[in-house]
């Protein structure tokens, strides 16, 4: 358990943040800690810490599931059956005292314009927080009030049942929801809003209708998902947003209709780093993270929205012909078009390999250097930041779209499944792959073949996929659809090489890849031949790493690992 926080920090901490004009007329030095709670801009200075250091950024994480490889050749320990009781560590409650002390104080405050709104976003981010380890452990230890450190048996709390920390994360969100105002003025855009804080109330409810929760699939627990969704999407809808019509400047149109909670990042104060997921032979420091695997390819459809047939005979015209709008928005290929400073318009990216293993990459765009080619034969385009070059890959400022109105939306479609409102979850579906521009065909079904409750089941698997590829949801999702056997069935990670045939000359930036694609011949190989996928169903919840347990003799251990004796179910 944590102390109480040090008021110190956060006075510090609320002079940096403060706007000027305060910083200007206020002598701090003579400031005690009871001023901070009757000072407005230090009151908000409390909560922007709070939300700063709550607010989730850039992962670039897919090598977590089966999205995307990891440099090096690495390999995840729980996608290899190597996971140890320390192997995710989510706790916390240093956040949480600091949350629970502001909603301490400002019910002190005499801005009572300003209380609801104060308290309504801190709610929000103890929910945050405790969903944040709920998902991962179940129950955890529910500390609503600041702890006195001078009661040391008090610090030591066990666990909550998983059904009492979800009823309190959902009281949180209630609450939040009833205080929160509807939007925020310009100049405050990225705070937590109403509609974030629906949508939210929508995820944590989903998840605890999905199987890991709820192995018998109580109706009662999708039904109430359902009317949580569903009130989020009207909400929203009557707010404006909606499913952009653009899927590719989702991430470049900034406070555009999906945006529903975000991180804005903007120079020159809150830029960060992409070098990572930049072509190699235009970035720096790092390399090769997010690489897309071939089953990853694999999963997007085609214009006509039939599935991808991986079976019909390899060639690379088949890899990039005739897919629809996500994969050329999310995925990059030897010669695809690629938005970044250095390459103009009608300039190509190559990654492919000569005759003789060399990397094109580095021939065409930059032969004063060299690298092994990009190894799994793809590399990320979505979200890659236009406007920096290698010189300022710390200069990134694309926003990160927590959580955005197609998340919501099909969240509310996939429990209309459940609960057999059948047309409803097929609409989700159909607007889904209408905005990405795929044809409607003739029964306006928009290749959705699907039908029953289990077959439309797996196709909101498929869709969120890709809908969400390297948006941090994979994961979440294999483990809340108790899924891994879609991992594991396919045993190995698989890439392939782009080779240039022997007597064909190197292409040039501005050749087309639709008139040359046959100068190459594809080879589909073992990306990781060192290892093969082994999620066990014991990682479906996580072990509280040893150190907390160390640190506190009235914690138990989640039943699914050795000696634990708490049941996450309930």
């Amino acid at each position: 358990m944590r102390k109480l926080i040090n008021i110190s920090g956060i006075m510090l901490l609320a002079f940096i943040c403060s706007c000027t004009s305060v910083l200007d007329k206020e002598d701090f030095s003579a400031i005690t800690p009871t001023d901070v709670w009757e000072n407005e801009n230090m009151i908000d200075a409390v909560l922007n810490d709070i939300h700063g250091a709550l607010m989730p950024a850039w992962p670039y994480n897919g090598w977590l599931s089966d999205e995307a490889a990891q440099p090096n050749d690495g390999f995840d320990a729980f996608l290899q059956g190597t996971a140890t009781i320390d192997s995710w560590d989510n706790w916390p409650y240093t956040h949480i005292e600091k949350i629970n002390f502001f909603l301490r104080n400002i019910e002190q405050t005499t801005f009572d314009d300003r209380k609801s709104s104060w308290r309504g976003q801190a709610l929000f981010w103890r929910a945050w927080c405790y969903f944040s380890m709920v998902r991962g452990y179940g129950g955890v230890p529910l500390i609503l009030e600041p702890q006195d450190v001078s009661n040391k048996e008090s610090l030591f709390v066990e666990r909550s049942s998983t059904s009492a920390c979800f009823e309190q994360i959902v009281k949180d969100l209630d609450d939040a929801i009833a205080g929160l105002p509807d939007s925020w003025d310009a100049g405050q855009y990225g705070r937590i809003d109403k509609g974030a804080a629906m949508a939210f109330k929508g995820r944590v409810l989903l998840f605890q209708a999905s199987p890991l929760f709820n192995p018998d699939r109580d109706i009662q627990r999708w039904t109430k998902a359902y009317e949580a969704n569903k009130a989020a999407v009207e909400y929203l809808n009557s707010q404006g947003k909606g499913l952009y019509p653009d899927f590719a400047d989702i991430w470049y149109d900034e406070r555009n209709q999906e945006v529903v909670m975000v991180n804005q990042f903007f120079a020159p104060d809150h830029k960060f780093y992409q070098g990572g997921i930049r072509p190699m032979s235009y970035t720096r420091d790092a390399v090769a993270q997010n690489l897309p695997l071939l089953n990853t390819v694999n999963a997007f459809p085609m214009r006509d929205g039939s599935d991808f047939d991986p079976t019909k005979p390899f060639a690379y015209d088949t890899l990039f012909k005739s897919r629809e709008d996500r994969f050329y928005a999310t995925v990059a290929y030897n010669g695809c078009d690629y938005r970044i400073k250095e390459l103009n318009p009608g300039e190509h990216l190559w990654i492919g390999r000569t005759p003789d293993g060399a990397s094109l990459e580095f021939l065409v765009h930059n032969p004063a250097e060299n690298f092994e080619p990009a190894f799994t034969g793809f590399m990320t385009k979505k979200s890659v930041d236009p406007n920096i070059e290698k010189a300022t890959v710390n200069d990134a400022t694309v926003d990160w779209i927590e959580i955005r109105y197609a998340e919501v939306y099909m969240n509310y479609g996939e429990c209309a499944n459940e609960i057999g409102k059948t047309d409803e979850a097929l609409k989700v579906l159909y607007d889904i792959r209408k905005r990405a521009n795929i044809l409607p065909g003739s029964d306006n079904r928009y290749g959705i073949k699907e039908t029953s409750v289990n077959d439309i089941r797996e196709r909101y698997i498929k869709e969120r996929f890709i809908e969400f590829l390297f948006e941090n949801k994979r994961l979440d999702d294999l483990r809340r659809w108790r899924r891994f056997d879609i991992v594991n069935n396919q045993q190995k990670r698989y890439a392939i090489e782009s080779w240039l045939k022997p007597g064909i000359d190197i292409p040039k930036k501005t050749d087309d890849i639709n008139a040359i694609w046959d100068h190459f011949e594809i080879k589909v190989v073992e990306e990781s031949p060192r290892y093969t996928y082994n999620m066990k169903d014991q990682y479906y919840f996580y072990a509280i790493p040893k150190k907390h347990l160390d640190a506190n003799s009235k914690l138990q251990q989640n039943n699914n690992w050795d000696g634990g004796t708490f049941d996450p179910l309930k």
